[in-house]
């Protein structure tokens, strides 16, 4: 089971590879840990900005339009 911090990571993680993803060429310029770091430095500045992130309830189906699980 993650922490709560590490879950943030992850999905800092996996916006950060979307964003790269959309810039020819430059996602696959960062390895696995340089992603990593940057997702951790992320989400520090976040805290030390005093940032309160809450993860809310999970979503169903795929893509952007996505629904609350009733």
């Amino acid at each position: 089971m993650w922490t709560r911090l590490q879950d943030l990571r992850f999905c800092v993680k996996m916006g950060l590879r979307k964003g790269l993803a959309r810039i020819r060429g430059l996602r696959r310029s960062l390895t696995e840990e340089e992603q990593e770091t940057i997702a951790k430095e992320i989400v520090e500045h976040l805290e030390l900005s005093n940032w309160k992130i809450e993860q809310g309830a999970p979503l169903g189906g795929h893509g952007p339009g996505l629904t609350p699980k009733a």
